[in-house]
C-alpha cells in the first residue's frame, strides 16, 4: 500500500497550487504592485507594461524605465473532514479541520525598458509561479483516513480478537516552490497607434519537500502499543517510521508575443504567452521506501508544465478616469502537471479595473477579478484541489516627481466553497463514507517604485 505516494502528492500539490497567488491553478499573474490595485494591468503605459503589455512600452516616454516591486502574501488551505466507518467497524473520525499555512514576506519582481522613438527593448524577471512555502502542522485528512482504518483491518485480520480503540501519531509536512521567469525582448511601433512585441522567457523552477511519520501507536486494551509491534508480519509494519528529504529543478524556453493599440481614449492589446514546457528531476536525500523502489527516486524526471496564456485587454479614457476590462484564457488541458488528472477544461479570468487621476500627484484606483476554473470536483481531494474566486483590489499611487512614482495596493481573495463526498476504499474494502469541505482564504499587499531617467 502505498500510502506515502498520497503524501508526496499532497506536498507537491498543495505547494504549487497554494501559493499561486493570482491567476490560474500553476500561473501567477500578479507581478507588481500595480496589479493589486487595479488587477486589469492589459493596457497599462507604466513600468509593469513590460509584463502586461509588453507591445505598449513604444507608447511610453523616451528613456529608461525601471520598476522594483516587492509584494507580501498570505494564505491557508482548510479542509473540514469526517469519515464515517460502516457498521460495527472501529475506527473513523468526525469533523476535523486540517489546515495548512503560507506567508511570503519577499515575492519580487523587476521591470526595465529603454524606449527610443518606435523602438524599445525591456527585460524583467517576476515570480510565474509558487513562490511560498506551505506547512501542516497536523497532517492530511486523506492521510487521517488511511491511518483511522488500521483499527478495523487489524480487527478484520486477527478476526476480532485484537480491536484498536483510538490511535496517535506525528506527521509532519512542508513544501516550498518558486519558479522564477527571466523575460528579455523588443518592441516595434508600426503604425503611431499600433506595435509589436516578441519576447523570450526563461523559467527556473525550484522545489523542496520534508515530510516525517513517527509515533504511529494504537490503543489496544487501555494500552498504546507502538505500530511498530501491532503491525508486526504485516506488510505495514514499515509505516511505523518514514521520512522525505527532496528537491527538484527544472528549466524551461518559451517565447511571448504581443501587440498593442494606443489612439486617442483608447488602448487595447493581445497577448500569447506559449507553454512552459519545465521538467524538473529530483535529488533525494530520503526517500519513502516500502520495497517499491521510493516514492521520488533521485534522478527521476517529472513533468511541471505552466500552461499558455492568451491575454485580451481594452480601455477606454473619460477624462481623468481609465476602465480597463480584461479577459486570460490559459490552456490547462495542453499541459502536464500535478492538476491533470483532475482539469476538464481551460481556466478563465475575467478583470474590470478603474484608475482615477484626481490630481498631478495622486491618483486612485480599485478592481476585480473572477477565475472560474473548469475541473473534477468530485475527484477533488486535499492532494488536488483548486478553488474559483472572486478577488478584489484597490490602491494608490503617488507621483513624488517627475522621475519617481510610489504604487501601494492591497488584493484579498474571496473562494468559492467545495465539498466532497465519497466511499472510502482501503485494502480493496469499501470501509465507509467520507465527506471534505474546502476551503481558502489568501490576502496579499505590496510596494512598488517606478523610476524614469534619461531620455
Amino acid at each position: 500500500m502505498k500510502i506515502f505516494t498520497k503524501i508526496a502528492l499532497t506536498l507537491a500539490v498543495a505547494t504549487i497550487a497554494t501559493s499561486a497567488f493570482a491567476g490560474g491553478p500553476m500561473t501567477n499573474s500578479n507581478q507588481s504592485a500595480h496589479f493589486l490595485r487595479s488587477i486589469a494591468r492589459g493596457t497599462s503605459l507604466s513600468t509593469d507594461a513590460v509584463y502586461t503589455n509588453p507591445a505598449g512600452v513604444v507608447f511610453m516616454d523616451n528613456g529608461f524605465h525601471l520598476g522594483i516591486n516587492d509584494q507580501m502574501a498570505a494564505q491557508t488551505r482548510k479542509t473540514t473532514s469526517s469519515l464515517t466507518m460502516g457498521p460495527q467497524l472501529p475506527g473513523g473520525f468526525s469533523e476535523t479541520e486540517f489546515e495548512g499555512s503560507v506567508f511570503s514576506p519577499v515575492i519580487p519582481s523587476v521591470h526595465f525598458a529603454w524606449k527610443h522613438n518606435r523602438w524599445a527593448v525591456m527585460a524583467g524577471m517576476g515570480v510565474n509561479g509558487g513562490g511560498g512555502t506551505i506547512k501542516y502542522d497536523n497532517g492530511l485528512a486523506s492521510f487521517e483516513r488511511i491511518v483511522s482504518s488500521f483499527p478495523a483491518i487489524i480487527a478484520n485480520q486477527t478476526a476480532g480478537t485484537v480491536v484498536p480503540t483510538a490511535y496517535s501519531r506525528n506527521l509532519t509536512l512542508e513544501g516550498s516552490s518558486m519558479t522564477l521567469a527571466f523575460n528579455v525582448g523588443a518592441a516595434f511601433r508600426i503604425t503611431d497607434w499600433l506595435s509589436a512585441a516578441a519576447m523570450v522567457r526563461v523559467g527556473v523552477t525550484n522545489n523542496s519537500y520534508k515530510a516525517g511519520l513517527n509515533n504511529l501507536n494504537f490503543n489496544i486494551g487501555g494500552q498504546m502499543l507502538p505500530a511498530s509491534a501491532v503491525l508486526a508480519g504485516t506488510p505495514y509494519a514499515a509505516l511505523a517510521e518514514q521520512s522525505l528529504d527532496v528537491k527538484q529543478k527544472g528549466t524551461s524556453i518559451s517565447p511571448v508575443v504581443a501587440l498593442a493599440f494606443h489612439k486617442g481614449a483608447w488602448d487595447a492589446s493581445v497577448k500569447y504567452e506559449f507553454k512552459m514546457a519545465t521538467e524538473l528531476e529530483n535529488t533525494t536525500t530520503k526517500d519513502i521506501n516500502l520495497g517499491d523502489g521510493g516514492m521520488f527516486p533521485d534522478g527521476a524526471k517529472i513533468k511541471a508544465e505552466t500552461p499558455a496564456l492568451l491575454a485580451a485587454a481594452v480601455s477606454r479614457h473619460f477624462g481623468p478616469v481609465k476602465v480597463t476590462a480584461q479577459w486570460h484564457h490559459y490552456f490547462d488541458k495542453d499541459a502536464e502537471n500535478s492538476f491533470s488528472p483532475v482539469i476538464e477544461g481551460n481556466t478563465n479570468e475575467y478583470m474590470l479595473g478603474v484608475e482615477w487621476q484626481i490630481s498631478e500627484k495622486w491618483l486612485v484606483s480599485a478592481g476585480t477579478q473572477r477565475t472560474q476554473l473548469n475541473m473534477n470536483e468530485s475527484k477533488y481531494s486535499d492532494m488536488n484541489f483548486s478553488i474559483s474566486s472572486w478577488s478584489i483590489a484597490a490602491g494608490l499611487k503617488y507621483q513624488v516627481c517627475d522621475l519617481v512614482g510610489i504604487n501601494l495596493g492591497i488584493m484579498p481573495t474571496i473562494y468559492d466553497s467545495v465539498e466532497s463526498t465519497g466511499v472510502h476504499a482501503f485494502m480493496g474494502q469499501n470501509l465507509g463514507q467520507f465527506k471534505d469541505v474546502y476551503k481558502r482564504t489568501s490576502m496579499a499587499w505590496g510596494i512598488g517604485l517606478d523610476l524614469k531617467f534619461g531620455k
